[in-house]
C-alpha cells in the first residue's frame, strides 16, 4: 500500500531533499507554507503529517493544531532547530505530535520513525473504524429502544389518557430534580426514560380499577400495586433497559422501608428510584383524580416536606424544592398571571357586542381570561369553552376591568405579536378543519386553537432570557430544553391554564399532547396538530409538511391532502379580512 505522506516547509531545498528522501516507498504531497497544506488536506487522505516548525505566517506547531478535526487519526511529524519548547510540550501532550525530530536529522533514523508512525497511523485507523462501527450499533440499539419506549407510550395512552400524561410529567419533573443534583447527563437520561416509564406494568391492571371513580379498597389496592414488579418484568429482557427496569421495580419503596414490593429503605434504594418516588408522589398529589380534588403546589410542597425521612429521601426533596421555575409556574396559574395581553381597544365609545367578542377571539390571554370568569366566579359551576359564548356573561366594560385587575409581564417587541398571530392563525385553521371533519363543535375548536400555545406565552413573560436562548431550535428540541429547564414544556404549562379556567380534561389533554403526532389517539388533539402545521406553513404547497402523518392519521379526521392546502388558503383569507376589521 503507498501511503500518501505530506511534507510541508517554506526553504525549496529541504523539500526537495525530503522528497528524495520517500518518494520511492510513498506518495509525497509538498506544501511550501500552512495554509497551502490546509488546502491540500481537503483534497487528500493523508497518513502522515511532517512539517517545520519555524515557518512565516503559521508555525508547525499551529499548523498541527489546524489538522486536529480535519484529519483525526493523521499522524503528526514536526522537525525542529528552533522552538518554543512549552508551545511543543503542551502540542504533545495535547496528543497533536506524534514525534519531533531535530535538525539536522539523520537520513537513517528519519526513515525509521516514518515507518513506525505508519504503523501508528493502522492502529489509529483500525481503532477509528471500530469507534465508528460501536457507534453505528450504539445508534442502532439507541434507536430500537426509543422505538419500543414509543410503542410502550402508545399503548399507555390509549389506555388511558391520564397515565400517558402522568408519565409524561414524571419524566420531566425526575430529569429536573436529577439535574439538580448535578448527576451526570448519561444518568439523567436514564432517570428520565425510567420515569416515562414508571407505570408501563399498567398496562396489566384492570381497567375497573385504573378507571375506578372512588378509593380502593385494601384488596384492590394490593391488586394495583402488582404494577411494579410486572413493570420491570415487561423490560427484564431488554439488555439496554435492564437499569431502567430495576429502576422501576422500586419506585414505591418508602425511605423508611414501609413501602413496597421488597421493604428497602434508605441507601438500599436506587437513587434513580428514590427521585422517581417524589416526582410521582408530586404528580399524584397535583393532578385531579374522580374521587379527590388536586392539591394546590405549596399543599403539595408541605405534604413532601412532611413525609421526607419517612417515604421521601430528604435530599430529593430538598432538591425538588429548590426548583424555582415550577414553583413560579404554578403559582403564576394559580393566581391568573399568564402573560401580558393586548387591552381592549374599541373603534367607538360605544363598542358592540361584535367588537367585544372580536377583541377576546384575537388575544389567548384575554380569552382565557374571560373563561376563567365564566366558568369559575359565583355559584353555578359552568363548562363554557365558546369564547362568543362566553362573552354574553360580560358587557365591554366588564372585561376592561378583568384585564386591568390582572397583572403582566411585559415582552420584548414582537414577540407578543409573533405569538398572537400564529395563535389567531391556528384557531382559524381548527374552526375550518372542524366544519369541515366535524369532529368537535368549530366554536371549541377556535377557542382550542387560540389557546393551545398560551403556555409559551406563561414561560416567555416569567423566563423571558431562557426562552430566547432557545428560540431558534427546531420545535422537538426546544420541547426537551423546556422540560430540560423548567421540568414541564409549554404544552403542559397550556394544559394547567385551561385546568385552572375550568375546561373539561377531554380538550385540555388535547393541548398537552398535541406535538407529538406519534402518540396522539384523541381526535381532538390530532385536529390540533394538523391546524398548527396549518398555520405555520407560509404557503399552501408547504403544508406537504403532514406527509408525516400518513393516510391513517388523516382518515381518523376524514381529510385527504388535497384538504390541507385549501384550509391553507381560506385560513389566510379569513385572517386577513378580521385584522383588517380589527384596522
Amino acid at each position: 500500500m503507498a501511503y500518501k505522506i505530506m511534507i510541508v516547509d517554506d526553504e525549496p531545498a529541504n523539500l526537495r531533499l525530503l522528497e528524495r528522501l520517500f518518494r520511492r516507498d510513498y506518495k509525497v504531497i509538498s506544501a511550501s507554507s500552512g495554509e497551502e497544506a490546509l488546502k491540500l488536506l481537503n483534497q487528500h487522505d493523508i497518513a502522515l503529517l511532517i512539517t517545520d516548525q519555524r515557518m512565516p505566517t503559521m508555525t508547525g506547531i499551529e499548523l498541527l493544531k489546524r489538522t486536529v478535526s480535519l484529519r483525526p487519526h493523521m499522524v503528526r511529524i514536526i522537525l525542529t532547530g528552533y522552538t518554543d519548547v512549552s508551545a511543543l510540550v503542551e502540542a504533545i501532550n495535547c496528543g497533536h505530535v506524534y514525534k519531533y525530530v531535530a535538525k539536522p536529522w539523520d537520513n537513517q533514523e528519519l526513515r525509521l520513525t516514518v515507518e513506525r508512525a505508519l504503523e501508528h497511523y493502522e492502529t489509529n485507523r483500525s481503532r477509528h473504524e471500530l469507534e465508528q462501527a460501536n457507534n453505528r450499533l450504539s445508534i442502532r440499539l439507541h434507536d430500537m429502544t426509543r422505538g419500543m419506549v414509543r410503542a410502550i407510550a402508545d399503548a399507555l395512552e390509549a389506555k388511558d389518557g391520564f397515565v400517558y400524561g402522568h408519565a409524561r410529567r414524571v419524566s420531566g419533573y425526575a430529569s429536573a430534580i436529577a439535574r439538580r443534583m448535578d448527576l451526570s447527563a448519561e444518568a439523567v437520561e436514564q432517570i428520565s426514560l425510567a420515569a416515562f416509564l414508571h407505570d408501563i406494568g399498567k398496562i396489566g391492571t384492570p381497567d375497573s380499577l385504573l378507571f375506578k371513580p372512588t378509593a380502593f379498597t385494601e384488596e384492590e389496592h394490593n391488586l394495583v400495586k402488582l404494577h411494579s414488579e410486572r413493570g420491570a418484568r415487561i423490560l427484564s429482557g431488554v439488555p439496554e433497559m435492564a437499569d431502567v427496569a430495576d429502576t422501576i421495580r422500586y419506585h414505591h419503596e418508602n425511605y423508611d422501608g414501609s413501602g413496597y414490593p421488597e421493604g428497602l429503605c434508605s441507601e438500599q434504594i436506587p437513587l434513580a428510584s428514590r427521585i422517581i418516588r417524589v416526582a410521582d408522589a408530586y404528580d399524584a398529589m397535583t393532578s385531579p383524580r374522580p374521587f379527590r380534588k388536586a392539591y394546590e403546589h405549596d399543599a403539595a410542597l408541605d405534604e413532601l416536606m412532611l413525609d421526607a425521612s419517612k417515604k421521601f429521601d430528604p435530599m430529593v426533596v430538598r432538591a425538588f424544592l429548590e426548583l424555582e421555575s415550577l414553583t413560579i409556574i404554578r403559582r403564576s396559574i394559580a393566581q391568573g398571571h399568564w402573560g401580558i395581553y393586548i387591552s381592549p381597544a374599541f373603534s367607538s365609545d360605544n363598542p358592540s357586542f361584535a367588537d367585544f367578542v372580536r377583541q377576546v377571539e384575537l388575544d389567548p390571554v384575554l380569552a382565557a381570561l374571560v373563561l376563567r370568569e365564566v366558568n369559575l366566579r359565583g355559584e353555578e359551576r359552568r363548562e363554557v369553552f365558546d369564547l362568543e359564548k362566553a362573552c354574553t356573561y360580560f358587557s365591554p366594560e366588564q372585561i376592561g376591568l378583568i384585564a386591568a385587575q390582572n397583572r403582566s409581564a411585559e415582552l420584548r417587541d414582537g414577540e407578543l405579536d409573533n405569538l398572537r398571530e400564529h395563535s389567531h392563525a391556528c384557531a382559524r385553521a381548527a374552526r375550518l378543519l372542524a366544519e369541515h371533519t366535524r369532529t368537535i363543535e368549530p366554536q371549541t375548536a377556535y377557542a382550542l386553537g387560540l389557546l393551545h400555545d398560551i403556555g409559551e406565552v406563561l414561560l416567555r413573560s416569567a423566563f423571558p432570557e431562557e426562552m430566547e436562548r432557545i428560540s431558534y431550535l427546531s420545535e422537538e428540541i426546544r420541547l426537551q430544553q423546556e422540560v430540560a429547564i423548567f421540568g414541564v414544556d409549554h404544552a403542559q404549562v397550556g394544559e394547567w391554564i385551561l385546568e385552572s379556567c375550568g375546561i373539561p380534561r377531554s380538550l385540555t389533554s388535547a393541548v398537552q399532547t398535541h406535538h407529538d403526532v406519534m402518540r396522539i389517539n384523541a381526535p381532538e388533539a390530532l385536529l390540533l396538530h394538523v391546524a398548527d402545521a396549518i398555520a405555520r406553513a407560509k404557503e399552501p404547497a408547504d403544508v406537504r409538511a403532514l406527509d408525516v402523518l400518513g393516510s391513517d392519521r388523516l382518515a381518523m379526521l376524514g381529510l385527504g391532502r388535497s384538504d390541507l392546502a385549501r384550509i391553507h388558503l381560506e385560513m389566510t383569507e379569513t385572517i386577513e379580512q378580521s385584522f383588517a376589521t380589527i384596522i
